[in-house]
């Protein structure tokens, strides 16, 4: 500060100054002033006072830079804070909405619901129809298309009221503040928070246009319920589209979701309906409606209870356990008539047998050409039991037999006349510890492949899985798309039998595989997937396994002419029943279809000596019946350069001779055609010779066509010179040597001269003692002898 100068000096005299600081002195400065001889002390006083304040002074010089500098800082920081503030990432993406599952054909199958809604369908605003988007404006932010995110007036006169009250009682949010509310997840009111929801609504108003904003908000508004949006609420408490509302049913949804819960036109409708009238009145004043119509629509719309569909629920659980990040509206594979139908079926046969060990069935039916899934059902009943039957693995019984002689034939090891032997000891130099039998406990002797797999005898099986080799057969079945849930060391050489587990739904698919040639697809449930195809099987090899599944008379010893198998059109069938009767399916296909069945009881229980044929087969035939009324039955093998057809001798598979009692057309991948007749199998008389392998099944009781075999009358077991050793530990009974010899007749047993008596089944057991034997056998005059030594094993 400059000093006072003093222009007349004196103390008579009258001093003039000037004031360069006003702030300072009180005084406007460039102003002349008179000032008193007295005064001139104070004036003295005054300068030095504030020449001793020297550096307090200072500041107040400097203090208008340092506020401008502050209000550019905190306009600056602000500008960056809205700048940086995002828009919810919520808003970055539309609405998936809730998942739907439609047939083939369309259909609606099912809702899915999500953690967020029980349903919601977002739509575009000109789908919400003529009236909800225009009321719903009215009635939540009247100058919706006049603000750019913010109502200042409904701000400022909410601010009285809060103000007044000492708290956030009322917002006047606009609409896209609303709608960043909802995108953001705020439930509570604060400053903080409407500050937030304004800063974002300013920014939204200037990306999106008036009409995103509007229905984006109106897509994710609850209607109560767990409704979200427009075409849900709609849905819910009309059964109709968004777009069919009549104008009170668009005020009445409009005014839901200011209170959803409140308002909630199921649990309390007298609240409901008096929010509907306060909306009518509001209306009414606002002129979006007249008079007139006020009094039209005094009444409350009906409100109805639609709940959304929920058919094949079975289906519906595997579509989402495979395909977890499904959203939006999906196109299955189902059909839903064939659906009912077939749930109509299932449930109509159980309750036919009326058993109470065959408790459940499942179903599965897929089309030939696509793979695609037109029908599953999982159970009797969906509300009792869950379990999907057809997704579950099973024991598959004989199922798996026409993949294993499909592999012997493409290989070219066998032909469909090839015999086969079903004797009790036909595998035993191969699979020593495992002794297969048939169901019926009888054996057949010489088996052509065709018999054997019609039959389904498992002896043939396991002697055919014995040439191709265990391993290499189990890694061919996966390729047909077996998912075994164990290796092959789990399962042994009777996975072929059906030890091993496999599901309904994958084996539907690998037969269908069957039924278009031998290529492997696995099942779709979805219209969208891909699956690879791949071939598997010669199409020449396929049809013959295809012609022998269609062919009754081979059948026949098992099943005879007149089970469910039998068809008057072409139809490939399979039947299979796991060990202990647990599991019983029956598989098979037309030319547009493949049909699965599997019967039994989810906790493994066994169903009393009951075979497929009996518990899944007829449900199986009726549902193929109901098929063939628009499917068309199988083609008959054609033949080409590939695949010929040879008449056969129907007992050796040999070209007919004079000594065929019967011929049958047969068959063959070109070039594995038999090239000899069946002269040589039999002797002068017309007997039927076999060869030794077949010595003990020939002398036993199930030797019905009185063949013998070429050799001299000889023991078969125990073999020469044998040297046994019991085992103390195990039970005498478990210590038992089989005798059996070579012989066309009966055989009479001797041990050390004791005579044998046969079981009930006509064979001969002997149990071990020890000491050294002599052991002999007797037919038709004819002596054979043979010793052995039997020791007792050291501990």
């Amino acid at each position: 500060m400059r000093s006072i100068r003093r222009l007349i000096p004196g103390s008579a005299r009258v001093s003039r100054v000037w004031f360069r600081r006003p702030a300072e002195t009180g005084f406007h400065s460039n102003v002349n002033h008179t000032v008193e001889p007295n005064q001139q002390r104070k004036f003295a006083i005054a300068k030095r006072a504030r020449q001793t304040r020297g550096t307090r002074a200072l500041p107040r010089v400097s203090r208008r830079p340092v506020f401008v500098a502050s209000i550019l800082v905190v306009v600056v920081v602000t500008m960056a804070f809205v700048r940086w503030l995002p828009i919810p990432n919520e808003l970055q993406k539309s609405p998936s909405g809730t998942l739907t599952l439609l047939d083939c054909r369309g259909r609606e199958i099912a809702e899915l619901a999500s953690s967020q809604a029980r349903t919601q369908f977002p739509l575009a605003l000109d789908q919400m129809g003529p009236w909800l988007p225009s009321v719903t404006v009215a009635l939540e932010d009247r100058r919706f298309y006049e603000h750019r995110g913010l109502d200042w007036r409904a701000t400022i006169a909410a601010c009285a009221r809060n103000l007044r009250a000492r708290q956030i009682v009322s917002g006047a949010s606009t609409i896209t503040q609303q709608l960043v509310k909802l995108a953001s997840s705020r439930d509570r009111r604060s400053w903080s928070g409407k500050l937030y929801e304004a800063i974002v609504a300013w920014k939204l108003e200037r990306r999106w246009s008036k009409q995103r904003i509007l229905s984006e908000y109106l897509n994710r508004s609850s209607y109560g319920n767990r409704r979200l949006g427009p075409e849900a609420a709609a849905s819910a408490y009309f059964g109709k589209p968004a777009r069919d509302l009549t104008l009170s049913e668009a005020i009445f949804v409009a005014g839901l979701p200011q209170a959803p819960t409140r308002f909630n036109p199921w649990r309390h409708p007298e609240e409901a309906n008096r929010k509907y009238a306060r909306s009518l009145r509001r209306l009414s004043d606002l002129g979006v409606i007249t008079r007139d119509q006020q009094s039209l629509l005094v009444e409350p719309p009906k409100i109805v209870r639609s709940d959304p569909p929920r058919f094949a629920p079975h289906f519906v659980d595997a579509v989402v356990a495979q395909n977890p990040g499904l959203r939006g509206t999906v196109r299955t594979t189902l059909d839903l008539f064939l659906q009912a139908s077939v749930e109509r079926l299932a449930r109509s046969h159980l309750s036919a047998l009326n058993r109470h060990d065959i408790t459940q069935a499942a179903v599965v039916v897929i089309e030939n050409t696509t793979g695609a899934i037109r029908a599953m059902v999982g159970s009797e009943n969906y509300a009792v039991s869950q379990v999907n039957g057809a997704t579950q693995p099973r024991s598959c019984g004989s199922t798996l037999k026409p993949f294993v002689y499909l592999e012997a034939i493409d290989k070219r090891l066998f032909t469909a006349a090839s015999l086969l032997p079903d004797t009790p000891d036909a595998i035993r130099n191969e699979y020593a510890n495992y002794d297969p039998q048939n169901y019926s406990h009888h054996y057949f002797g010489p088996v052509r492949l065709r018999e054997a797999l019609a039959c389904s005898l498992n002896v043939p099986a396991v002697f055919v899985l014995s040439q191709l080799g265990a391993r290499p057969t189990f890694y061919q079945l996966q390729k047909w798309g077996f998912n075994f849930p164990q290796g092959l060391d789990e399962y042994g050489a009777g996975f072929v039998l059906g030890n091993a587990e496999t599901r309904l739904v994958d084996l539907a698919a690998a037969y269908a595989g069957l039924a278009r040639g031998g290529t492997a697809m696995r099942a779709k449930f979805l219209a969208s997937e891909h699956r690879p195809l791949t071939r598997i099987a010669s199409r020449e090899a396929t049809a013959i396994i295809t012609d022998i599944l269609c062919d009754n008379d081979a059948r026949q010893k098992s099943f005879g002419l007149r089970s469910p198998l039998t068809f008057e059109e072409r139809v490939a069938a399979k039947t299979g029943t796991s060990s202990g009767f647990r599991d019983t399916w029956t598989v098979g296909f037309d030319k547009e279809h493949t049909v699965a069945v599997w019967a039994g009881n989810f906790d493994g229980r066994p169903m009393h000596d009951t075979f497929a044929v009996r518990a899944a087969t007829p449900l199986w035939a009726t549902i193929m019946q109901e098929l063939l009324r628009r499917d068309h039955p199988l083609d008959p093998a054609t033949e080409n350069d590939k695949l010929i057809r040879r008449e056969i001798c129907k007992t050796t598979g040999l070209l007919p001779s004079r000594f065929s009692n019967a011929s049958m057309p047969e068959l063959f991948l070109s070039g594995t055609e038999p090239n000899e007749d069946s002269a040589h199998y039999f002797a002068n008389d017309g007997k039927l010779i076999l060869p030794n392998a077949y010595a003990r099944w020939c002398a036993t009781r199930d030797n019905t066509i009185g063949a013998h075999v070429q050799s001299d009358f000889h023991i078969i077991s125990p073999p020469p010179n044998a040297r046994f050793q019991i085992d103390p530990v195990l039970a005498p009974s478990q210590q038992m040597v089989e005798l059996t010899a070579a012989s066309a007749g009966d055989v009479e047993w001797f041990v050390n001269g004791a005579p044998v008596a046969p079981q009930r089944d006509g064979r001969f057991f002997w149990q071990l003692a020890a000491g050294e034997w002599n052991v002999r056998a007797v037919s038709r005059g004819k002596l054979a002898e043979q010793k052995i030594t039997v020791e007792t094993m050291s501990n």
